[in-house]
């Protein structure tokens, strides 16, 4: 009996929440320990699709989350408290350089936690640039939002 996409996701799921999974290939290999048949552009797909995200770890480094299992602003405020997380402000505008792999993932939490003052963001694999509403000055914004 062939195994469809939703239990394959399922098992996904499963999988993150037992196991702090770090890497794709780390997913993949799991997953085929267990009887599944898969590659890392199939679990590629699905991370994408179920937008799971990476969030830090206690003892360092990060492994995958379903985003609805841990909260916005938690999300952010360990992200941003990581030694390697850099922030710099001008004007209206927040730069925030991040480990690679971690720029959507703080995005991500960043929209979830619909702060009133953005007018929009920009990521990428290790960059966030938010920009404030008119009149709004990112290091206050820095200050009283994000730590």
């Amino acid at each position: 009996m062939r195994k469809t996409k939703k239990e394959r996701q399922l098992a996904i799921r499963e999988l993150i929440t037992q196991k702090n999974i770090q890497r794709q290939e780390d997913l993949v290999i799991e997953l085929n320990r267990v009887g599944w048949e898969v590659t890392q552009a199939t679990i590629s797909r699905d991370i994408t699709e179920m937008q799971l995200v990476k969030v830090p770890l206690e003892a360092g480094g990060f492994a995958y989350a379903v985003v609805a299992q841990t909260d916005a602003l938690v999300r952010i405020k360990k992200i941003i408290q990581e030694a390697t997380t850099t922030i710099r402000t001008q004007d209206n505008f927040v730069m925030i350089t991040v480990l690679p792999g971690t720029g959507p993932a703080l995005k991500l939490a960043l929209e979830e936690a619909d702060f009133d003052e953005l007018f929009g963001m920009l990521g990428d694999d290790s960059d966030v640039l938010i920009i404030l509403k008119k009149n709004i000055q990112a290091t206050e914004f820095v200050t009283q939002q994000l730590q």
